[in-house]
Parts: structure tokens; C-alpha cells; sequence
């Protein structure tokens, strides 16, 4: 996969998402305007650089758009008015709304989408699905659960000892004046979430870009004023009627893979695709099936 043309900086199409509470979204969009948007949903604190540009390319050549955006805390999204600060997985969901409908408005068409979730990025996708199936084509879910990690589901498995291990001993923290520190601060911490096979050239790259797009490594921001979450939504999940499929790595360590078989069994007609060796992370190894499941959702 590494020898696939990127997606340009001449090719994305920038926009500037504002919200109510004042922050604002900075989202790209890249491909065709006539053709179907998947939009990718990274995990909570995900910059747009987790969507690599090669791994955009390559869905844009199966014949979509897509979108990509920085979440709060991240890149060059900025956080709210002091005492109006929103955050949680309902904020997460009514962004990943309002990007969608920043990016129809742009490009005059219909507010849909394919929707791309990875991590907690598939908890707001799923919760979409469920209350504005309207906006929902297809789901594609990477490395997530049916349920938040605060619900203790007793058919889903916890935390691996590896990972609470991890936490236990935590990266020390770096110089964060330092650009090169910063980075190999995150590239260490990652480790700990990655499968049988560390990628790390790929999780520096994430990190650089994300480093050097960061005004001020959102160090000094303070926490959200009001934290939004819905509810609790696994229930539901029967209801979906779109073409679904969930991938989920077989070494996981933060969500074990009994979580994403879970989910696809709680989805109707959802398909399950093991990823031999994948932990809660997407390596370049791993994006020929998530490409091939977008692609096949069509």
C-alpha cells in the first residue's frame, strides 16, 4: 500500500466547521463532488492525520469522496467559548453531523454518507445510525464495541493485562516545547496499543503531521464546560438496515476482538472480518479489507 499515489495538498478541499459553543471543526475534503462521501470518523483526541493520505487515495479511487476532520483537542480544531466548552460522545456525534453537513452544502448534494468509524469513532458512527439513520448509506466499524467502555456488558470482553500493564507504567512525559520529543513521546505510547507487528514509520508519520498542524500541542486547553452522552444505545443496534461490516484486530488489547464479534452479531446482516495480528490500531497491512468492505457497501 505504500506505493499508492496520494491524495495531493492541491486535491483537499478545506473547510472550517463552526459549532454553537464556538469551536471550530477544521474538516478536508477530497474527490469528485458527484460522487457518494465516506466520511471517516477517527477515535476521541484523533487528528484527520489518522486518515492517511495514501489510505484517502485509495477510496477515492474506488469512485467516492471523502471526508476527513481533526476531533476537538486535535490539529487545527479549536475549542469553544470559556464556559460554553462541549465535549463527550454526544458532542463527538453532533460533529460528526455538522461535518457532514458542511461537506453536502459544499458540494451540493444530499446529507449522506458512508460512515467510516475507527475506535470511539465507532461508538459516535453507531449512535448516528440509530437516531439519524437518514444521513446513513453504510457502516463500516474498526476496532470497536456495542456499548461504552463505562458499560461492563458481561458478554463483552474487558481490557486485556497487557494493556492495564501499559497504564500502569505510563510514558514519561516528554519536553513539550520540543517538536521531535512530542513525537516520539506519542509513538512510544502507541506501542503499547499496536498488534504482533509495531508499524512504527507509519505512527511517526500520524505523529508528525499531527504535531506540526497543532497550535501550541493543545497543551494548556482546559476540559469541556458540558459533557454530552447519549443514550446508551447497544439496544438499538437491531435496527440498523444498511449494509454493515465490522473489522476488529485479533490482538487487540484495549477492545479484545470478543467486542467487534459482538457487535456484529447485534447488527442485522453485518459481516465480520478478523485482522490477523491487527491491535487497536490501522496499519497500511490492514487497509485492503476496510477498503474492500467501503467499496463493497456501494
Amino acid at each position: 500500500m505504500h506505493d499508492r499515489a496520494e491524495v495531493t495538498d492541491a486535491a483537499w478541499r478545506e473547510l472550517r466547521v463552526e459549532r454553537p459553543d464556538g469551536a471550530v471543526l477544521a474538516a478536508e475534503v477530497a474527490g469528485d463532488a458527484r460522487q457518494p462521501l465516506v466520511l471517516l470518523v477517527a477515535g476521541a483526541e484523533c487528528s484527520m492525520d489518522w486518515w492517511r493520505p495514501e489510505f484517502c487515495a485509495a477510496i477515492v479511487e474506488r469512485g467516492f469522496r471523502v471526508a476527513r476532520y481533526d476531533q476537538r483537542g486535535t490539529g487545527r480544531t479549536t475549542l469553544g467559548r470559556a464556559g460554553e466548552r462541549r465535549g463527550g460522545l454526544g458532542t463527538a456525534v453532533d460533529d460528526a453531523i455538522a461535518v457532514l453537513e458542511a461537506v453536502s452544502e459544499a458540494d451540493g448534494c444530499r446529507a449522506q454518507a458512508h460512515w467510516l468509524g475507527l475506535s470511539a469513532g465507532g461508538f459516535a458512527v453507531q449512535v448516528v445510525a440509530v437516531e439519524h439513520p437518514e444521513l446513513v448509506l453504510s457502516l463500516t466499524l474498526i476496532a470497536t464495541r456495542p456499548a461504552s467502555p463505562y458499560d461492563s456488558d458481561a458478554d463483552l470482553p474487558p481490557v486485556s493485562e497487557r494493556m492495564m500493564r501499559a497504564w500502569a507504567e505510563p510514558v514519561p512525559e516528554p519536553d513539550w516545547a520540543d517538536e521531535a520529543s512530542v513525537i516520539e513521546y506519542h509513538v512510544d505510547v502507541d506501542r503499547a496499543y499496536a498488534g504482533m507487528e509495531f508499524d512504527e514509520a507509519h505512527e511517526r508519520a500520524i505523529w508528525t503531521a499531527t504535531v506540526r498542524r497543532s497550535p501550541d500541542r493543545h497543551r494548556d486547553e482546559p476540559e469541556p464546560d458540558v459533557v454530552d452522552e447519549p443514550a446508551r444505545w447497544r439496544e438499538r443496534l437491531a435496527e440498523i438496515r444498511v449494509p454493515t461490516t465490522v473489522l476488529h484486530g485479533t490482538d487487540d488489547p484495549l477492545f479484545p476482538i470478543g467486542n467487534g464479534v459482538a457487535l456484529a452479531a447485534d447488527i442485522p446482516g453485518a459481516g465480520f472480518v478478523p485482522l490477523d495480528g491487527v491491535g487497536h490500531e490501522l496499519p497500511p497491512r490492514a487497509w485492503p479489507p476496510v477498503i474492500a468492505a467501503v467499496a463493497a457497501s456501494a
